[in-house]
């Protein structure tokens, strides 16, 4: 009897066990598969996001557009990013009620795309009724767009689950168009438009990489000749050491990676990167505190200048410019014969305390530049402004060279000016009229984005 007891007790520990085992792994599963749901709803809200401010800047260009291939470039962009968030919007865990109204919005945005793409196929312009539409448009998106940039702050703070959104979805998606938007969310899509990198790059930047670095035709320099310029960049009486913080291969522009420890600190060392080619340094990032700013931005932009002059960087004007804590962000492009050469660029970071140079990136200088002989314009700035919509009112106009996707540098007048309330840049080609390419300028708490 005590052995058939001692067997039930063990059949029943190896169920209790084998249950609580089952039950352990099974929640461990629901578990993980629950942070795979959060994590993919996570990156589906982003994307409807990331279409949607597409979406609005299409539109916004489709505005100050005359020119048929423009136009049939934009309304092409303008359908693609709308089915695009429709897409991603319909894949997060909202009820079709919560998102009808809005992903009706998208819906008729691709239709009416489509719709003008044709007409312009058929060589028909835009009636006046049309171009309100496309107002009214713009307008919604970008109400939409701080809608879900709101919701994804929430989530992100913890203070709405996916679970709710469920609940929730219909107060938060449908929204009247004239329902006044909190200020807080202003902040938050202005700065939704700007990469996570050390330096903002300008307009045309993801163009020029794809070239091959002309730098590569100089001559080479060793190792030690790296230290000393990276010394000479830095101050030679700053400088206690030097060495090697990584030893890169497979960048775009070979390079010594050099680690430049100052004297008098402790915390951190500046890496600085020198072209193995020419000697030239690509990339530099001191990471000490900036503590309060003592420096205007207009001081620092012509301590930027003399900096580049010391570097032997002649005929560089400033173009955009930043502020992050307590330090600018400013970009510079070459100019040659009053031509401004936008694929020859450097971006600096200039501490606003003391006026320090604490980041470099001139990549896409050493890639693009080279000794460019200048066209004269083929046809005449009345011609050109011709090729411009009458709906932007013109602010300033000058030559510029542009590059393209395709590789191929344009000769171009740049045309900067308002429509609306609202910045643009319009590239009319200088040999043709044709209109090139348009760039919005974006607002934000740090300065001006263009798109």
């Amino acid at each position: 009897m005590f052995k058939k007891r001692a067997v039930l007790a063990v059949i029943v520990s190896l169920i209790v066990v084998g249950s609580s085992t089952f039950g352990t792994l099974m929640y461990l599963d629901r578990r993980d598969y629950r942070n795979y749901l959060q994590n993919q709803y996570q990156k589906n809200l982003y994307d409807v996001i990331s279409n949607v401010e597409n979406l609005q800047v299409a539109l916004s260009k489709a505005t100050v557009t005359a020119s048929p291939r423009q136009s049939l470039i934009l309304f092409g962009e303008i359908w693609k990013e709308s089915s695009a968030a429709q897409d991603k919007l319909n894949a997060l865990p909202i009820t079709h009620v919560a998102i009808s109204q809005t992903s009706k919005f998208l819906s008729q945005v691709a239709d009416f795309s489509l719709a003008l793409v044709r007409a312009n196929n058929r060589g028909q312009e835009l009636t006046d009724e049309e171009w309100k539409n496309v107002e009214k448009l713009k307008d919604f998106s970008g109400y939409l767009s701080m809608q879900l940039k709101a919701l994804q702050q929430e989530v992100s703070d913890g203070k709405i689950k996916w679970g709710e959104i469920k609940h929730k979805g219909r107060k938060l998606f449908a929204g009247n168009i004239q329902n006044t938007v909190d200020v807080k969310f202003e902040g938050i899509a202005s700065e939704m438009q700007q990469y996570p990198t050390l330096i903002y790059d300008g307009p045309f930047s993801e163009n020029v990489l794809n070239i091959k670095p002309r730098i590569l035709s100089e001559k080479k320099i060793t190792l030690e000749e790296a230290k000393k310029i990276a010394a000479q960049v830095i101050g030679k009486e700053k400088v206690q050491e030097t060495s090697l913080y990584s030893n890169k291969t497979g960048e775009k522009i070979p390079c010594y990676a050099i680690a430049v420890k100052i004297k008098g600190r402790k915390d951190s060392d500046i890496n600085i990167d020198i072209s193995k080619n020419g000697g030239k340094v690509i990339y530099m990032l001191d990471s000490r505190e900036v503590k309060e700013a003592k420096i205007k931005m207009k001081d620092a932009i012509e301590k930027g200048t003399k900096f580049l002059e010391k570097l032997g960087y002649k005929d560089m004007i400033p173009t955009f410019s930043l502020r992050y804590d307590n330090v600018a962000v400013i970009n510079y492009v070459y100019v040659k014969n009053k031509v401004v050469v936008y694929p020859d660029q450097i971006k600096l970071k200039v501490a606003l305390d003391n006026g320090d140079i604490v980041g470099i990136e001139s990549q896409h200088f050493l890639i693009a530049h080279y000794d460019r002989k200048i066209q004269s314009p083929k046809i005449t700035l009345k011609d050109a402004k011709k090729s411009v919509s009458n709906r932007l009112n013109i602010k300033n106009i000058r030559l510029c060279i542009i590059p393209m996707e395709s590789l191929r540098e344009v000769f171009c007048y740049e045309f900067y000016g308002d429509y609306n309330g609202e910045k643009y840049i319009i590239y009319i080609n200088a040999f043709d009229g044709e209109e090139e390419r348009i760039l919005k300028i974006l607002e934000t708490p740090n300065g001006e984005l263009t798109m």
